[in-house]
């Protein structure tokens, strides 16, 4: 109990409200804008939460997290356009809802099922979270090189329809991971290490400037591509009847709480994210609400239950996503990637002594993710009547702004340090072409990030097992944890090949 009180004093204070109500805002903003992320958001707040204490820098990450993930259903609802794809199975009731001139209710119906879904998520995840956490005390160098390969493994195999190429950027990332000094023996890694030794590049590439640039520089170049395109009418929105009667929502439990479990137990595995959640959530309520006898508004006909179903289910994701990454450092998604690797430069490592040498921290934040979920709430019913006006906004005004924050936030990371800073710049320019690129080219970013990020934590766990092994490569043979890991890579791998010829077949 004392843990729990330490941990809501780190927040009970000014700045850290007031750094969740911009965190919030700016969430819910980019989620309505269609082309801009939550991955983004989080990866542009960044350099913003390094200046502030952990708790209250996790606390605007988390609030860039879950506004984002919430506003991703007012375009879906006033436009019929998702604001990202996790929001496009609520485009079919939601949509039909504003046509029907009861766009405020659909618009008031994703807020309340945002708000339960993160809240029950948020409870899995304190419950199960520590259970977790202690199941890692049996990890050794072996077992944590083994959870490595299988975060890059089933995030490699998923991310992308094609398995080489979901293997491909896992590669690139792990290659960019190398590049520096080698941990063990100091000796540079990188070409021309006569020359680029004595450059900034001599310490690897940063996390910040990589995430800032694969995500803010790289999303920025692919919307210079759509200015021209013309922003649709936006409908005016009746604010009145916002909320469905609690009569409503006690007919919905059934799929309030299948909805939740479908997206945090989707959540919770990596790789998978929150489509394949959201479709499956609205599917499952389809099936219960055409069944005979059900009491239910049929889900595709422009009811709440379609905007429920999905919006509960993409919400629940947020918490069952933190699951695996506060307890075994393997990030479920982009967005939880960016927030693992603000964790890494704080100093704060995942798993079982988090829980036990710095409690206070994660019950910490578990309240600012609660307190994130609260302040999307009210602004997502507050800003009804301002919704229709923030879709408005041209993208010629956004591109421009989202390019100066990626450039002056990888500057402000080290702006002491000119040299550097500047170096950084470049490497997020650089790396945000790359990621036009590979996006114009469609291949998977996550992979390659994940790759970075969990490249050193591979090559040391690595290393250092055959090391406590005499020498020994075959020593995480000798783990049955890490078979059984490395069986889950093997079916990872071989799933997708399976599926493809099963569906050809049929």
């Amino acid at each position: 109990m004392a843990d729990m009180i330490e941990g809501l004093n780190m927040l009970l204070n000014f700045q850290t409200m007031f750094w969740i109500v911009v965190g919030s805002i700016l969430g819910i903003v980019l989620g309505a804008l269609p082309g801009l992320t939550a991955t983004m958001g989080v990866a542009l707040m960044l350099p913003v939460s390094f200046y502030l204490p952990v708790a209250t820098g996790m606390a605007l990450l988390l609030a860039v997290y879950a506004g984002a993930v919430a506003g991703a259903s007012i375009p879906a609802i006033l436009l019929g356009i998702p604001g990202n794809p996790n929001a496009l199975a609520t485009v079919e009731d939601g949509y039909r809802m504003t046509r029907e001139g009861r766009g405020g209710l659909a618009l008031g119906s994703a807020a309340v099922a945002s708000l339960i879904g993160g809240v029950l998520s948020l409870i899995v995840l304190s419950l199960f979270a520590p259970m977790l956490a202690r199941a890692t005390l049996a990890f050794g160098p072996a077992e944590k090189f083994g959870l490595a390969v299988l975060g890059l493994a089933v995030i490699a195999s998923i991310a992308s329809g094609n398995l080489l190429r979901g293997v491909g950027m896992a590669a690139l990332g792990l290659c960019l991971s190398l590049i520096g000094a080698d941990t063990f023996t100091n000796a540079p890694r990188m070409p021309f290490p006569d020359l680029l030794s004595r450059t900034p590049l001599a310490n690897g590439i940063e996390l910040i400037p990589a995430l800032i640039g694969l995500f803010g520089v790289s999303q920025a170049l692919v919307d210079l591509e759509r200015l021209r395109t013309p922003v649709p009418p936006i409908p005016s929105v009746q604010v009145r009847d916002l909320f469905p009667s609690f009569r409503k929502l006690r007919q919905m439990w059934r799929i309030i709480l299948e909805s939740t479990g479908i997206g945090t137990l989707i959540g919770a595995i990596p790789g998978t994210g929150a489509s394949i959640a959201v479709f499956l959530a609205h599917e499952r309520a389809k099936k219960l609400t055409h069944a005979p006898g059900s009491k239910l508004d049929k889900v595709g006909e422009g009811n709440i239950e379609g905007v429920f179903a999905p919006e509960v289910a993409n919400n629940a994701v947020t918490g069952g996503a933190l699951i695996p990454v506060l307890t075994l450092g393997i990030p479920g998604d982009a967005v939880t990637a960016v927030l693992l690797g603000a964790l890494l430069v704080k100093g704060v490592v995942p798993g079982n002594l988090l829980f036990v040498d710095n409690l206070p921290l994660v019950y910490a934040i578990f309240f600012g993710m609660g307190f994130a979920l609260i302040a999307m709430f009210v602004f997502q019913l507050v800003g009804v009547r301002l919704f229709p006006h923030v879709l408005r906004v041209p993208g010629m005004y956004l591109v421009p702004v989202v390019l100066v924050l990626s450039f002056v936030g990888t500057f402000a990371v080290d702006g002491q340090a000119v040299v550097k800073a500047t170096y950084n710049m470049g490497i997020a320019l650089s790396l945000g072409a790359v990621g036009y690129l590979l996006k114009k080219a469609d291949y998977p970013i996550s992979p390659l990030v994940l790759g970075l990020i969990l490249g050193p934590m591979l090559e040391d766990n690595y290393r250092l097992a055959v090391k406590l092994g005499q020498g020994n490569h075959l020593i995480f043979l000798h783990s049955p944890i890490v078979m059984g890991m490395l069986a889950v890579v093997v079916l990872a791998v071989l799933w997708p090949i399976l599926a493809r010829r099963s569906g050809s077949r049929a």
